[in-house]
Parts: structure tokens; C-alpha cells; sequence
């Protein structure tokens, strides 16, 4: 028996279930919570009683808003082993969802962000209702667009998924599915039935079909009716020239995206749009990318701008960090360099779990 205070895990018929329980803190992944969740996903892949697993969350505001990186922040600066042992955790976790040898269903209702993607987007069949409210935020606490983004932001053009990751623009179901970053959107209203009849289906074969029959089309699409703008500007060759072009622009969405570009923090802003628009740092599978976002993550988390970030914005909320560089302008080609191309880095095993790596990339 597994326990833990935030998930609410266990079985039905073949089915094993997870639901995250922790909806005060938007069920905000905690180290332990991360290493639950693996440990059934563990026992559930040896275990021939189980052919299939839904993910979901209790009913609030939030499927996931992410890993939590507020209660980590004290204990890196005490020892950055800290820092070290979360993130290997977390992308382990993403790694073993993406990798499980039986179908993984993610059912996403609501803000879902960060590490919440990375447990929707890496499952093999993921699911969002037309109530998501996602984002990739990063860059507002000194880190960058991680657990597999550059694999799904890249499926928008390259303007918008630079623009996405380096200002968190957050979106809703019809621009996911129309970039197809998660293609299959369900009503809101749908959501236990959609599990109900998952658990019911007696064959795994036919999980698509379900899946398929609960589908719906979502016409608001706000961010595709205003590529033509994000193309415009995001498509100049670094973030400087893309910022100093806002200035003056009275589109409606400019003002706020000045304001990002001028408030997160602007290394972070350089890391995420040269991993999201360099040919060269687009990876061929998720596992290259996740394996990617480790090596990043463990150079970003020893930039104080990461300690700096999620105090100004987490713990403090006085939304007054000290960047370093105050700027965009401050960031340096060596700077970014330091970040993206670490030679020294470790690179992350592929869990061990029974899982067949067979026709998974």
C-alpha cells in the first residue's frame, strides 16, 4: 500500500488509478508525491492484473500547476543536492509515464502548468477539458520551459512556441488542440463519465475509441487568431530585437507581453528562446528532451536567479526580484552558453521499472 497524504491511489477492475489530492496548494507536485506516484507506476508495470492507468485530480481550480518548487528553494540554498535529488526525480517520473508499457490516461481539468504538464503531455493518451487553463511559466522564477517542451511547444510554428515559453502566455483547450500540443479535448462536464467508461472498457485495444466518442470541437481559439501579430514579432532572432520591436506596438496583447519580456527574468528568457527556436537543440525523441532539460536544469538552479525567482514570486510575493542580469540586454552569448551546452552534465538514466523502451522515442 502506498501512502501519501496528496494522491489518492489505487485500483479498479484492471485499472490502476491515481488522483491527485491536493487542491490548497493546486496539487503542486512535492518531492515525495513524485516518488508515489512512481512507485505505483513501478508495481503497476510488473503486475499482469493491471493493463492500463488513469491519471487525474479531485475536482477544483487545477489538474497540476507544476512541480513544487516553493517548498525546495530553502533547502538548495542550504545544499543544492536538493535541487539535484527533485528535478532527477520529477523528469525520472516524466520518463516513466512516457515509457510505461501499458496505455496511461491523463484526464487535465483546469490550470495545468509546468510539472503538471509534463505528466499530461508525456502519458500516452492525454486528455484535456475544454476548462484548461495552461501555461508554461518558467521564466517568471529563473528556470526554463522543461519536462518535454521542447517537443511540445515545437509542434506550434516557431514565433509561437518561442512566444509561450518565454513569456508563460497561458491558453485554453482550442489553441492546445489546434497546435496540437493535446489533440483531444472533452467537455468539462464529461470528465468522470470519460473515466467511468475508460475503467469499463474490458479491452485496452479499445481506449482510443472511447476516448474518440467523448471528443469535441472548442471554436475560441485566441492565440491562433492572433499568430499573424506573435509570427511578426517573435520570429526575430533573439529576444532583444524581439522586445525593442514591441516598443510602441498598441496591439492588445502588447502591453502585456512587454511587461513579461521586462519582469521575468531575462537569462530565462534567452534559455527558453534559444531551446525552442535553435535547429540544433530540437531532440529527436521526449527522451532526448528530457534528458536535455535535466542537463539545463541543473546549471539553471545554480544561477542564483532560480533561489531569487521563486522567493520574489512564492515565498516573499513581493514580486521585486534581482535578476542577474537585471536585463535583457545584460545576457551575454557566454551566459547562454554556460546554460544550453553543459559539458560536464550527468546524463539521466531511464528508470527502471520493467518498462520496454519498444517503439517509445
Amino acid at each position: 500500500m502506498i501512502n501519501n497524504p496528496y494522491l489518492n491511489i489505487g485500483t479498479e477492475a484492471s485499472t490502476g488509478c491515481i488522483i491527485l489530492d491536493r487542491p490548497k496548494a493546486l496539487n503542486a507536485l512535492s518531492l515525495d508525491m513524485c516518488d508515489a506516484l512512481a512507485t505505483a507506476l513501478r508495481a503497476w508495470a510488473d503486475d499482469p492484473a493491471i493493463d492500463r492507468v488513469i491519471i487525474s485530480a479531485t475536482p477544483g481550480r487545477a489538474f497540476c500547476a507544476g512541480g513544487d518548487v516553493r517548498a525546495i528553494a530553502p533547502d538548495i540554498r542550504a545544499d543544492i543536492a536538493a535541487g539535484d535529488a527533485y528535478f532527477l526525480t520529477e523528469y525520472q517520473l516524466d520518463l516513466l509515464i512516457h515509457l510505461f508499457p501499458k496505455p496511461v490516461v491523463v484526464v487535465a481539468n483546469g490550470l495545468t502548468m509546468g510539472g503538471g504538464a509534463g505528466v499530461l503531455l508525456n502519458a500516452s493518451h492525454p486528455v484535456i477539458t475544454t476548462a484548461m487553463d495552461f501555461a508554461m511559466p518558467e521564466t517568471a522564477i529563473g528556470l526554463f520551459p522543461d519536462v518535454g517542451a521542447s517537443i511540445f511547444l515545437r509542434k506550434a510554428p516557431p514565433a509561437v512556441a518561442a512566444f509561450l515559453g518565454m513569456t508563460g502566455w497561458r491558453i485554453g483547450a482550442g489553441d492546445m488542440a489546434h497546435y496540437g500540443i493535446a489533440p483531444r479535448v472533452i467537455d468539462a462536464d464529461s470528465h468522470d463519465a470519460l473515466i467511468r467508461a475508460v475503467i469499463n472498457t474490458p479491452d485496452t485495444g479499445g481506449i482510443d475509441a472511447v476516448l474518440d466518442g467523448f471528443r469535441c470541437e472548442v471554436d475560441e481559439k485566441p492565440l491562433v487568431d492572433e499568430e499573424e501579430w506573435i509570427t511578426r514579432h517573435f520570429s526575430k532572432p533573439d529576444p532583444v530585437s524581439i522586445r525593442a520591436g514591441l516598443e510602441g506596438d498598441d496591439h492588445p496583447m502588447a502591453e502585456k507581453t512587454r511587461h513579461a519580456l521586462d519582469t521575468r527574468c531575462p537569462l530565462s528568457i534567452a534559455v527558453a528562446h534559444r531551446l525552442l527556436t535553435d535547429p540544433q537543440m530540437e531532440p529527436a525523441t521526449i527522451v532526448d528532451a528530457i534528458r536535455q532539460d535535466y542537463a539545463l536544469a541543473l546549471r539553471m538552479i545554480r544561477h542564483p536567479d532560480f533561489v531569487e525567482g521563486v522567493r520574489a514570486l512564492l515565498i516573499d510575493k513581493d514580486n521585486a526580484p534581482a535578476w542577474q542580469p537585471a536585463s535583457l540586454s545584460g545576457v551575454t552569448g557566454a551566459m547562454v552558453e554556460a546554460i544550453v551546452t553543459p559539458e560536464d552534465a550527468p546524463v539521466l538514466a531511464i528508470p527502471e521499472a520493467s518498462v520496454s523502451t519498444k517503439g517509445k522515442a
